[in-house]
């Protein structure tokens, strides 16, 4: 298993571990180191601000862009992620996850590109577009559209994510037991309504060393 995919996984796992025992806190302003943070997945955002409530419409920031922070509040903090200059928002998740922990799981100290690089053709091309399409897996949901808001899911162990398309409108991402996309309920949603029937990483096969000659005898 690749570094980057280790991180991601051991990250994901613990987002979704917090996910299921959050409570409410009133947390100070959160240190977060200012250098080394990509974006964890695509950002969609209006306008200069990107909310919690993590609405699809609008421009994107694409995964694994590198990230500046630039000033920390109790609630938000300003960031340039590439060319562009935005304001995360905590506004609607706060009994579920302190500030910090909305922070650390969209702004990730590793590169997700990596990972993304592992999956098939087909998954690639829907997270580059940030749809989300029936096989895919939580992973690739996330990566893709982002973090559901918490207030609307406050578990990713849950076979139900509720996502917002804009300020008036939710659809639902439905997983089966083994974690992987069934279908997305209500519209419009960023589908296209496209079964991928094999969303697993590809696995490359590790090349075989050369095996050494006994003592003595001369390699042909």
């Amino acid at each position: 298993m690749s570094g980057a995919r280790t991180a991601f996984v051991a990250i994901a796992a613990a987002a979704i571990s917090l996910a299921g025992c959050r409570k409410a806190t009133s947390d100070p302003t959160p240190h977060v180191d200012a250098e080394g943070r990509f974006t964890c997945c695509n950002l969609r955002y209006e306008s200069d601000e990107v909310s919690d409530a993590n609405y699809w419409v609008g421009e994107t920031i694409p995964a694994g862009t590198p990230v500046k922070i630039e000033n920390v509040k109790p609630h938000s903090v300003t960031v340039v992620a590439g060319t562009t200059k935005l304001t995360l928002k905590h506004e609607y998740g706060t009994k579920e996850e302190s500030f910090e922990q909305y922070l650390n799981k969209i702004l990730v100290p590793y590169d997700p590109r990596r990972r993304i690089g592992e999956f098939p053709d087909e998954v690639q091309s829907a997270i580059a577009k940030a749809k989300v399409e029936r096989g895919m897996t939580r992973e690739q949901v996330l990566l893709s559209l982002g973090y559901p808001p918490a207030h609307r899911t406050p578990s990713l162990k849950d076979l139900e994510w509720t996502y917002w398309y804009n300020r008036w409108i939710t659809y639902r991402v439905l997983f089966d037991q083994r974690g992987k996309v069934t279908g997305v309920v209500g519209r419009p949603a960023p589908t296209a309504e496209v079964e991928i029937r094999n969303a697993d990483p590809v696995q490359v096969p590790e090349k075989k060393k050369p095996k050494k000659p006994p003592a003595g005898q001369k390699q042909k």
